[in-house]
């Protein structure tokens, strides 16, 4: 008798704001590091978990995936995309699971899996010393990432204590604090997806302009945004910001939005002072709440996204649908491959496959509504990104409905 293994497939969660060197090689060693017949992208729309609009179009990203490794494209739901590192790492695990694939593939800083799972495991666990040194180290005014780093060393005392160079790189290195997320998530839902961790190569994330920034997503957009080029830049928001700030519902959308308290006064103290959306959030920021976390609770309330009525957790619950952006005409197997494994999520390609899912899914009951809502919503956010496009950018049309997005096919 012959056994045939199934099909393995790869998803590598990414923004590729903009693609650059670093996602090629991260895409090339997800195929190699875990044998895949497919690697998946699943990918931030039109805004990016920094808090701001992506550089450019999802097209433009969706073209350099597809081009440089990746058979499909999937959009990660903005509500998600503009989550904290928590909350965007546990939407796109979610997903995942309901997608039924073999591994998960992120870039790190170090690429050491044995330690990244060691300290995600004691953030997962949350022991007692663990929540007793964190709430005193944050009773006594430290910020949360140092109260958490100390919560974490007084939970480890081998090779990786507390003067550790790795734990120490491990707790402060965006792609590993990420990775840290991916790997709680993945413990948390009990899943079987296999985590691989992919070292960095080239300059570090804020590598800025230095001679290997082609490695660097934040090194690019600084030569995009000096350069003038035909890109969207946070300042865009300024005028949807202003407005909203004069909006006589404003002290509504924020509670909608769950602004936190201390941030909603600080906005009512000083919106009046506003000289644009990147100097705002300068003013805002504390010891205690970072200028990407205020970046991100201004796009919600600029952007209307209700939190209080359905909160995060139960969105990430409840997700049952997947935009599928673009794919490759000769990874056309893929699909059928998921329809083997009976995968839990409804993939949709294009405007029929989201009218069918809205028309079925508006059923009356509380689940159906919120479920339209979260939709409706996802779409209103990503066509919104056209608002913000720079005045030298041609538009062919203006305000082109999301919905009628095909997928990009190569």
């Amino acid at each position: 008798m012959v056994i045939f293994n199934k099909m393995k497939i790869t998803a590598v969660i990414a923004e590729f704001n903009p693609f650059h060197k670093g996602h090629k090689y991260i895409l090339d060693k997800a195929r190699e590091d875990t044998g895949a017949d497919y690697v998946i992208v699943l990918m931030s729309g039109n805004f990016v978990q920094r808090g701001e609009p992506a550089v450019f179009d999802m097209g433009v990203r969706i073209n350099a995936a597809l081009r440089n490794g990746s058979d499909a494209v999937f959009e990660l739901p903005p509500q998600f995309a503009l989550s904290s590192a928590e909350g965007f790492a546990s939407g796109a695990v979610s997903i995942l699971n309901k997608l039924c694939i073999d591994h998960i593939v992120f870039g790190s800083e170090t690429g050491d899996m044995a330690a990244l799972d060691r300290v995600s495991s004691v953030l997962s666990e949350e022991s007692p010393e663990y929540r007793s040194v964190l709430k005193d180290r944050l009773k006594s005014g430290d910020p949360f990432p140092a109260a958490r780093e100390a919560a974490v060393k007084a939970c480890i005392s081998d090779e990786l204590g507390p003067d550790s160079e790795i734990l120490k790189k491990i707790l402060r290195e965006p792609n590993n604090i990420l990775a840290l997320e991916y790997l709680k998530a993945l413990k948390r839902s009990d899943s079987s997806i296999i985590p691989v961790a992919a070292e960095r190569i080239g300059s570090g994330y804020h590598a800025g302009d230095s001679y290997d920034s082609s490695y660097s997503a934040e090194g690019i957009r600084n030569r995009i945004f000096r350069k003038k080029s035909a890109a969207v830049h946070r300042d865009s928001l300024t005028p949807l910001l202003l407005y909203k700030l004069l909006s006589p519902g404003l002290n509504e959308a924020l509670r909608i939005s769950l602004v936190p308290r201390d941030l909603q006064k600080r906005i009512i103290n000083y919106k009046d002072q506003i000289l644009s959306f990147s100097e705002f959030c300068s003013l805002l920021k504390t010891r205690n709440i970072t200028y990407t976390a205020v970046s991100r609770h201004l796009i919600h309330l600029i952007l209307d996204m209700d939190y209080l009525s359905s909160g995060l957790s139960e969105m990430i619950r409840n997700i049952d649908y997947l935009r599928l952006l673009g794919f490759r005409t000769a990874s056309r197997g893929l699909f059928s491959e998921l329809k083997k494994r009976g995968h839990k999520i409804d993939i949709l390609g294009n405007s029929t496959d989201i009218n069918n899912y809205l028309k079925n899914t508006k059923d009356g009951s509380r689940d159906g509504i919120r479920k339209v809502g979260f939709l409706e919503t996802h779409l209103r956010i990503d066509q919104s990104y056209n608002i913000l496009k720079s005045d030298n950018i041609k538009r062919e049309q203006s305000l082109i409905p999301e919905i009628i997005r095909q997928p990009v096919i190569l």
